[in-house]
């Protein structure tokens, strides 16, 4: 199986939290987390892949021990996530968002254990998101606000939901940090700045 994870430039992403975070601060939060995310990925010992179309993301990728995965320009999180089924070579896949600070490789085992018995797994994320979505083929990706309801409809009854907490909050928004503050306060996780 192939673990896929798109990552954006680390200047530009985490917009959403410029209220509460400055440029520099959002760079260190969005790479902390994303190395989070993928060193869970490399635990599980299954090929793990960035997606991506940054050069300074790539080099951070490799440096990591993941593969990488070349995304086209302004493909977005769908076009990130088509690369990454062909990336596969027609073998399993899984796409996960690196912005999940309480992911844990048993959230992971999950998906992989569950997608033996559904054409597809998806996890929502507490906001309807997508967190992750696993699968073999192509798969028509909706991803945006409300994106894990089109992802159901787009499975047409094949897919089975798994409900996690590390995969349910992602940060993207002021409020998700508060929550990610106080889901980790004391845990000495790296990425959440106090």
């Amino acid at each position: 199986m192939l673990i896929a994870i798109p990552v954006k430039p680390f200047g530009v992403a985490k917009a959403r939290l410029s209220p509460v975070l400055n440029a520099a601060g959002r760079s260190r939060l969005g790479r902390a987390v994303a190395a989070h995310t993928v060193g869970t990925a490399l635990m599980t010992g299954e090929r793990v892949a960035v997606v991506t179309g940054d050069d300074g993301v790539a080099a951070w990728a490799r440096r990591l021990g993941a593969e990488v995965i070349r995304e086209t320009a302004g493909g977005g999180l769908n076009g990130a996530a088509d690369a990454a089924v062909a990336g596969a070579g027609g073998g399993d896949w899984l796409i996960l968002h690196a912005d999940l600070p309480g992911v844990a490789p048993a959230d992971i085992e999950a998906a992989r254990h569950l997608r033996q018995s559904a054409d597809y797994v998806l996890a929502p994320s507490y906001d309807g998101g997508t967190s992750l979505i696993a699968g073999r083929g192509s798969f028509p990706f909706a991803y945006g606000a409300g994106s894990f309801h089109r992802h159901l409809r787009a499975a047409g009854g094949r897919a089975r939901a798994l409900v996690r907490t590390g995969l349910a909050l992602d940060l993207d928004t002021p409020r998700d940090l508060d929550l990610a503050r106080s889901l980790f306060a004391g845990t000495g996780f790296p990425g959440i700045p106090v």
